[in-house]
């Protein structure tokens, strides 16, 4: 049963996750996107219920905010559910997600089925 709030897109973005107890960043990219968390590839990934701060780079924008692990698949990722981010870093979010529907080839950028 999907458990989603809103549709991931597959788009691979640069992220940074700080676990807030060690403050220890790690850098990856995402593989899927939404406006309600992300999937970041990492061999490391942090144990489910760490909470992280984090920051992604989308344009020209910093997207910051705090999530926490729901997903850990050892030797693969992570999925981290956005926690608290403001109504700027949303709007900021959702204009990047829109405007990546639209492809280099025009083609139009699918909501990420799992």
């Amino acid at each position: 049963m999907e458990r989603r709030n809103s549709p991931r897109y597959s788009v691979s973005v640069e992220i940074e996750v700080k676990e807030i107890a060690s403050r220890t960043p790690s850098r990856g990219h995402t593989t899927d996107v939404s406006l309600t968390g992300c999937y970041v590839a990492t061999i490391f990934p942090l144990s489910i219920g760490t909470e992280v701060d984090l920051k992604m780079w989308v344009d020209d924008c910093n997207i910051k905010g705090r999530g926490s692990v729901q997903t850990c698949h050892s030797g693969v990722g992570m999925g981290i559910k956005f926690t608290n981010l403001t109504r700027d870093t949303i709007r900021q979010l959702n204009d990047y997600l829109r405007g990546a529907s639209a492809i280099s080839s025009g083609e139009s950028l699918q909501p990420f089925i799992r």
